[in-house]
């Protein structure tokens, strides 16, 4: 494939994945802007809290989807279609298996779920209220998510930007109508999310059913062997998605102890941003990746590097533009989702966003060098990035930072996990350095 060509494909896929994930993250913020404004800010706190679970559920379907899709993308680039196929069944039967499993032991242990998630006193309520909805959608979410990815691997990576679109819309506008017409509060947002994911889950079944798809389902024979194939591939991503909602739990129990109530809700707003920042970088690293391991398949390391170089240009570009939004307007930000603010709480979430932002122009290289690592067949190193960013060193950052000098550093410690993360990766990412 030449130079010119490889850029086109490169474009194709990274346009419609950052789009949707853009998009997802944008109408999750217009989710928190209608809970902020229609219902309160400790309906936003339980927003907040919920996340974590939110992120376990994501981590499934990228567990999943994630693994199936390198293993197809691989057998396609060999022009093994059966074996693909085969994985393309294996992977939406787990999907649908799992989130039905997911929402029945949510649904009979809601309440000390919301505990386990760090609810207290008229929060557990609130939380309850949010995720008791939300855990009847766990299947559609993993689904959706997985559909999303396997379409990219089918070829049709417009298609995800479509429906993505549609989901957008029906969270708005039902968004808007359950709260503010029909006043149900924060189940009202809860089943305006879980019907946006509903929606689109519906869509891609037909289309993945219908004669343009080109990925079939087949009768398989399930085994050990094949689970384990996908889940040696799908970890490392699944970690590193599981690893926001832990960073946002170590947050919150940290930022609880050393400001409140008020720490808590300064943060609560500055997560929306991480979550788009850290969903954009995802969306990268999935767009190269399909490409990556497809080039590998056919032995055209070339490319394989071509592509690696273009993922790290537009990691740094992208890093660079959230860096300065951050920045330049936090105010306005802030404002978005609440509109009576306390001048006092404005100038503390301003200062607390500008300094927690410095780790946007980092967290980008570490999940592109770990999901490049998985693409080129070295999945244990993105496993040990993932553990290291995502677990250890942001638990040791979060509780030893402010103990050690004052509490405002808790507002840096991601960055320095990061950067800790970033040397071990440089140095992994050398070691596999592939020779064409």
């Amino acid at each position: 494939m030449k130079s010119n060509n490889l850029r086109k494909t490169y474009i194709k896929y990274l346009l419609p994945t950052i789009g949707s994930m853009i998009l997802f993250s944008t109408y999750s913020m217009v989710d928190g802007i209608f809970v902020g404004r229609g219902v309160g800010a400790e309906a936003l706190s339980a927003v907040n809290i919920s996340m974590p679970f939110v992120s376990l559920i994501f981590a499934v379907a990228i567990l999943i989807s994630i693994g199936c899709s390198n293993l197809i993308t691989f057998e396609l680039g060999r022009k093994n279609e059966k074996e693909a196929y085969k994985f393309f069944s294996i992977g939406i039967s787990l999907g649908a298996g799992i989130g039905i499993l997911i929402s029945l032991l949510s649904t009979l242990n809601i309440r000390n779920l919301a505990y386990v998630l760090g609810a207290r006193g008229e929060l557990i309520d609130l939380v309850v209220d949010y995720l008791g909805v939300i855990v009847l959608f766990a299947g559609f979410y993993i689904l959706t998510y997985m559909f999303e990815i396997m379409v990219k691997a089918d070829g049709e990576p417009r298609l995800a930007i479509i429906f993505m679109i549609v989901s957008a819309l029906t969270n708005i506008i039902l968004d808007y109508v359950f709260i503010f017409v029909f006043n149900f509060g924060l189940a009202g947002a809860a089943w305006a999310t879980g019907i946006s994911q509903l929606i689109p889950c519906v869509f891609y079944f037909l289309y993945f059913l219908s004669k343009n798809s080109k990925l079939k389902f087949i009768k398989f024979k399930f085994s050990i062997k094949e689970l384990g194939k996908i889940l040696t591939y799908g970890i490392p991503a699944s970690l590193t998605e599981l690893s926001t909602g832990v960073t946002i739990s170590i947050f919150n129990i940290t930022i609880s102890k050393y400001y409140g109530i008020e720490g808590i809700a300064a943060f609560s707003l500055i997560v929306y941003v991480l979550n788009l920042v850290i969903n954009t970088m995802i969306a990268i690293n999935q767009s190269s990746q399909p490409l990556v391991t497809y080039n590998l398949g056919l032995g055209n390391l070339i490319n394989v590097k071509r592509i690696r170089n273009k993922q790290f240009i537009t990691i740094v570009v992208l890093a660079i533009i959230f860096f300065l939004v951050a920045q330049i307007a936090p105010e306005s930000i802030v404002k978005i989702f609440l509109d009576k603010i306390d001048k006092n709480f404005l100038n503390f979430t301003v200062k607390a966003m500008r300094l927690f932002s410095i780790s946007f122009l980092v967290i980008g290289f570490n999940i592109g060098i770990g999901g490049f690592l998985t693409s080129i067949k070295k999945p244990k190193y993105e496993f040990i990035i993932s553990i290291l960013r995502g677990y250890v060193l942001v638990f040791l950052s979060v509780e030893l930072l402010p103990m050690i000098f004052d509490r405002r550093f808790i507002w840096i410690a991601l960055l320095i996990s990061e950067l800790l993360t970033l040397s071990i990766s440089l140095t992994l990412l050398k070691r596999s350095e592939l020779k064409a």
